[in-house]
C-alpha cells in the first residue's frame, strides 16, 4: 500500500501522501501538526484561516501551512514512535497488531477506524489509542516546520481549539 498507510510503525518518515510536501524533506526536520480531535472534521475557511494566524504567533519561527486531505489519512510522529497502547488497560499493543487494524481500516480509506483490542477485549477507535509520541487520524492539519520549541502549552492550544471552533491534539512528527 502507499499514500496514507505503509503497513508498518513508523520508522524514518511521516506515513502521509507522497504528493504532499513531505517529498522535499531535508534530512533532519521537525513538525508540529495539530489536528482536529474528530477525524472526518474540518474547518470552513474563515476559521482555517484564524487558527493559522495564532499558529503562526506561537511559532513565529516555523513554516506554517494548512493541509486539507482528500479522505481520512494517518498523521504520524515520524521518529518519534515509541509504542502504542490500549487506552482501557494500559497495555502495550503488539505492533504486529496494529499493523493488521490499520491495514483493516485502510482497506475503507479510514472511514471506520473501529477496532477491538487484544488485551482486554475493548471496542476502541484507532484514533482513541494512546499513540506514545501522539498520533492521530485527520482530514485537516496545520503544520509547523521546524518550528524551534518543543510542544503547545494547555493554554497555547486552547487559543488554537478556540480560533478552529473545534477541539484539537497536537503531534511532534520528527524525521
Amino acid at each position: 500500500m502507499s499514500g496514507r498507510w505503509s503497513g508498518g510503525p513508523p520508522t524514518n518518515i511521516c506515513l502521509t501522501p507522497a504528493t504532499s510536501c513531505w517529498k522535499n524533506v531535508r534530512m533532519s526536520d521537525t513538525y508540529l501538526r495539530v489536528i482536529p480531535t474528530v477525524p472526518g472534521w474540518s474547518p470552513e475557511d474563515p476559521r482555517a484561516a484564524a487558527a493559522l494566524r495564532v499558529v503562526q504567533t506561537l511559532c513565529p519561527d516555523g513554516d506554517v501551512e494548512i493541509r486539507r486531505y482528500d479522505e481520512v489519512t494517518f498523521i504520524d510522529q515520524g521518529e518519534n514512535f515509541e509504542d502504542v497502547r490500549c487506552p482501557h488497560c494500559g497495555t502495550a499493543l503488539d505492533n504486529a497488531w496494529w499493523g493488521d487494524a490499520m491495514d483493516h481500516a485502510y482497506q475503507n480509506q479510514f472511514v471506520d477506524l473501529a477496532t477491538v483490542t487484544p488485551c482486554c477485549s475493548a471496542a476502541v477507535s484507532l484514533n482513541e489509542l494512546n499513540y506514545d509520541g501522539p498520533a492521530g487520524f485527520a482530514q485537516f492539519e496545520l503544520s509547523v516546520h521546524d518550528p524551534n520549541r518543543g510542544w503547545l502549552s494547555d493554554k497555547e492550544i486552547a487559543q488554537v481549539a478556540d480560533a478552529l471552533g473545534h477541539p484539537v491534539r497536537q503531534i511532534l512528527c520528527h524525521l
